[in-house]
């Protein structure tokens, strides 16, 4: 018996520019996204905000535009230039993050942050499209995990120097300053973005097709995105709320955050990546069930830890568990992302992840965000600071429903597609 590839979709070796210049995308975008958690409580302050809007600024006022638009660009990006698209999209998010340091009220805030997340909706997508069609099956947890990577760069230094220009200068500096490196990053793109970044010719048939319709006809698929939509919780809207956590429960100052929170998470989850990435490389060579069965693990192991981060008496105890909380929330994300990018067809990959993002928007990042923060509104009254506490560990009820969805996903990957659960042949 000897093993087969996951895909066995013609690839070329790799293109380590292309990587690169996603990755640093990335990373600008994490900038971007998460400069309004580093300043929330200033922004709460200053415009006399609920918990509820406050989470509507840093959860859905961004990725519910970033999940709608998400399917947009998945579906543009199946079917033309992805570098044009790239660069374009970053210039326009990169205009409104700096658009949101011009804020006077609540709802232009709430409309830059939504421009942000229209323009951030086409780099995942397109990262994974052009990862899938640039490297081989064998080698593609590893590069994913690099991309994931560039964003957890981006949260070190949202969080670092976010924090200190916020402290410094003010909140409204951080935005200022944040979007311009965007706009640069764009223009190199588009110049040497070249061929590598561009989709694998598809047959007039494919063009023809719905890719929506070819991605819910894929059972497998639909459920494996259902599992991680649930659990973008725990690595997006939960970090969202850990700097008010720690503020409001160990009494730390917005520029402590920024200085020791920051990057522990963004250490955490870069480490995280590429250990996730290392082992994913080395699980896809026995095919999807491996990666699937070690996401599985993965979810069920968050809530734990998480448990861990609430409730320690002491800040120290908490920073750890964070820690681990982080490099384990995103173990999963390689193997998740080379497993359901395996299980589409090529032609639907960027359609796959737009779906993806927007399933992971809407329901990880908004709607149990906002569910959260609503809560710890209605507990205020109750449990004062600590009712924050209490909503985001009624949350992690997220990691259990996640786990679940994965064994399901599984289940239907191992009846409907046997080619791809072990990767062996006679």
């Amino acid at each position: 018996m000897s093993q087969t590839p996951i895909d066995p979709q013609p690839v070329k070796t790799g293109s380590p520019l292309l990587l690169i210049m996603l990755a640093a995308a990335y990373c600008l975008a994490y900038i971007d996204r998460l400069i309004m958690a580093v300043v929330a409580e200033p922004v709460k302050a200053e415009f006399n905000l609920t918990d509820a809007e406050l989470f509507l600024l840093t959860g859905a006022a961004f990725v519910l535009i970033y999940g709608a638009f998400g399917l947009v660009a998945g579906w543009m990006l199946d079917r033309f230039k992805r570098n044009r698209i790239i660069a374009v999209a970053m210039a326009f998010w990169s205009a409104f993050t700096a658009a949101c340091g011009l804020a006077t009220n609540f709802p232009m805030l709430a409309a830059a942050r939504a421009g942000v997340g229209i323009g951030e909706s086409a780099i995942v997508p397109a990262a994974m499209a052009s990862i899938s069609d640039n490297y081989p099956p064998e080698k593609r947890p590893m590069a994913m995990g690099f991309f994931y990577a560039g964003g957890m760069v981006g949260i070190f230094l949202a969080f670092v120097v976010g924090g200190w220009i916020a402290e410094e200068y003010g909140w409204r500096y951080a935005f200022y300053l944040a979007g311009p490196p965007g706009i640069i990053l764009a223009l190199l793109i588009l110049w040497k973005g070249g061929d590598a970044a561009e989709k694998q010719p598809a047959s007039a048939a494919d063009l023809n097709r719905s890719t929506f319709a070819d991605v819910w006809r894929n059972k497998p698929l639909v459920w494996t995105l259902a599992a991680s939509s649930v659990l973008t919780f725990v690595n997006f809207g939960l970090i969202n709320m850990l700097g008010s956590f720690f503020i409001r429960t160990h009494g730390m100052t917005v520029k402590e955050i920024g200085m020791i929170f920051g990057p522990v998470m963004a250490i955490g989850m870069a480490g995280g990546l590429i250990i996730g990435g290392w082992i994913g490389n080395r699980l896809a060579r026995h095919g999807v069930d491996a990666l699937m069965r070690f996401s599985v693990w993965n979810a069920f192991l968050l809530f734990p830890i998480y448990m861990l981060v609430f409730l320690a008496p002491s800040k120290e105890l908490a920073i750890a568990a964070t820690f681990t909380g982080t490099l384990v929330s995103v173990l999963y994300s390689p193997c998740f992302s080379a497993a359901y990018q395996a299980i589409s067809a090529p032609h639907t990959r960027a359609t796959a992840a737009g779906i993806s993002g927007c399933a992971n928007a809407i329901i990880g990042g908004a709607l149990t965000t906002f569910l959260v923060g609503a809560l710890s509104d209605h507990w205020a009254p109750r449990f004062g600071v600590d009712s924050l506490k209490y909503a985001m560990m009624v949350g992690l009820v997220s990691c259990l429903i996640s786990g679940c969805l994965f064994v399901y996903a599984r289940h239907l990957t191992k009846r409907e597609r046997p080619d791809l659960m072990t990767g062996s042949a006679s």
